[in-house]
């Protein structure tokens, strides 16, 4: 055997082998991002295939009362915990019934697809988020889960996605219009049940978005200001969205309600200070409009005045 030829067959140099293992360190680096791009696609999917099942299970749930949208029975306030024990089994909301005025949650009312309209629990449950499906380790196996009036004792660890108040003076009908937001991934204003404030209220956020034709672009340098006002599962990038008709759609900014409506807001119509001073009154009141649609007031409580203040209003929260 020739000289040459053990050369030939002798294998790489350290070399040749530090080259390789730079190209493959070089692809993976090219790659990452888009194979992170891909992750995030697939779980905001995921999350919005879960929200339009909850939608068109709303729909079926409508059509067997009157058109009426999920809401616990009773006269009870907006609550952060209910107002008896989740598993009671027959609870009294006749008007002169025990459970007729106490606390109620929405996510009772979210509960209501489960009892009635056969709904796993693990499809309240969007994976970006910390929030673990209702499961048999939360009630006995020897239980039926339809049995139940809300997500166990912790319910804002079982559900993923607000919706439009039910407790409000404008409760979800199915002839609302068909860009009215009845549900979405969780509010910015809410961690666990709790209220909170975002890094920017809403008029912070006005001074990002009011330059901005009535869609979102990805090349303003207001962007970050304008991510502030969305969901935070999705890195605050956007929002699932499903609406009054059933349909479904990803949103950039949260002001994709009836007429640019901030769906995680509701109007307050006190924002003169924010017109110029050189608008007409004509031109002052049009503005005021937009501007309180498409901003609104973050909550603050679950009282009566936290609330949308039309049916044209949605006001998502949990």
């Amino acid at each position: 055997m020739t000289a040459n030829h053990l050369k030939s067959i002798r294998g790489f140099t350290i070399w040749e082998l530090l080259c390789i293992i730079l190209i493959l360190f070089f692809l993976v680096a090219i790659m990452m991002p888009s194979l992170n791009k891909v992750k995030k696609i697939s779980s905001r999917v995921v999350c919005g295939t879960n929200l339009k099942g909850l939608g068109t299970a709303a729909s079926v749930y409508a059509d067997d009362y009157e058109e009426w949208f999920p809401e616990l029975p009773g006269e009870g306030e907006w609550s952060k915990t209910l107002g008896f024990a989740y598993d009671m089994e027959k609870p009294d909301f006749g008007k002169d019934g025990a459970q007729y005025r106490t606390g109620r949650t929405i996510s009772a009312s979210w509960y209501l697809l489960v009892r009635e309209v056969d709904v796993s629990p693990k499809s309240f449950v969007c994976h970006e988020t910390n929030q673990t499906a209702f499961g048999y380790e939360y009630y006995s196996s020897s239980e039926h889960i339809t049995k139940y009036w809300d997500f166990g004792d912790d319910p804002y660890q079982h559900v993923s996605y607000s919706m439009h108040n039910p407790y409000g003076r404008f409760p979800t009908r199915g002839s609302f219009s068909a860009s009215f937001a009845f549900a979405g991934d969780m509010s910015p204003w809410f961690d666990h049940g709790d209220i909170i404030q975002p890094n920017d209220n809403p008029r912070e956020w006005w001074e990002g978005v009011r330059l901005l034709p009535p869609y979102f672009s990805d090349s303003t340098i207001s962007r970050e200001k304008i991510m502030q006002a969305n969901s935070i599962p999705h890195r605050r990038e956007g929002q699932n969205i499903i609406f009054a008709d059933g349909h479904s759609e990803y949103v950039k900014v949260p002001d994709v309600g009836v007429n640019h409506d901030n769906i995680y807001t509701f109007w307050s119509g006190v924002l003169d200070s924010m017109v110029s001073a050189e608008a007409t009154e004509k031109e002052s009141k049009l503005e005021v409009s937009e501007m309180d649609k498409r901003i609104g007031t973050n909550p603050t409580s679950r009282s009566r005045d936290n609330d949308a203040k039309s049916a044209e209003d949605s006001f998502l929260a949990i």
